[in-house]
């Protein structure tokens, strides 16, 4: 691997932004770049080269090796079908994103792939968490419904606290103040 691909956050966006509430993971992988609390977190090197990456990985799947790789820890944003009502915000860590059914999310299997391939290539993030929403629709179409877009705060909560908690540990402390709290009692 080439030490200059080396990130300790890569934020991965997975999505069909031509299928409602699919994209909703590109729609908030959008949303944090534009997010100011990503660069006032606190931490010494956000927003230089090496802290966080952020990925607009669309349905890309095997084809996102290069983007993804270097990264210490892998934060996955999509729509997720787990026959919850439309908006819930889900998390999964680790083991359990590869448990995840390929039938949950049209991209779950490319991200199977792609978490396989990482391992076999020794070039597999220490950690990988998925944040999803579930969605209410996911017929052609490309805006959002009104439940899922509702949902999008929290879920930039979420992955805002997440790439703290990361950066802090690899800098041996996570400042935490009292709006670190990730609302919808996840």
């Amino acid at each position: 691997m080439n030490p200059d691909r080396r990130v300790c956050v890569a934020v991965l966006g997975l999505g069909n932004v031509m299928r409602t509430d699919d994209g909703v993971g590109m729609e908030a992988l959008a949303a944090l770049g534009a997010d100011p609390r990503l660069l006032d977190m606190g931490s010494p090197d956000l927003g230089k080269p090496g802290s966080v990456r952020l990925i607009e990985g669309g349905i890309l799947g095997l084809d996102l090796l290069y983007s993804v790789e270097g990264a210490e820890n892998l934060l996955v944003l999509d729509a997720v079908d787990a026959g919850e009502a439309a908006g819930t915000l889900m998390r999964f860590e680790g083991d359990a994103v590869d448990k995840l059914p390929c039938g949950r999310s049209v991209h779950l299997l490319g991200l199977s792939d792609l978490l396989g391939a990482m391992r076999l290539l020794e070039c597999a993030p220490q950690r990988t968490m998925l944040l999803g929403i579930q969605p209410g629709e996911t017929g052609w179409g490309t805006t959002l419904t009104p439940l899922v877009a509702k949902a999008i705060p929290g879920l930039l909560n979420a992955t805002l606290l997440q790439i703290k908690v990361w950066l802090g540990a690899r800098h041996g402390a996570v400042r935490w103040a009292a709006t670190d709290s990730l609302q919808n009692d996840w």
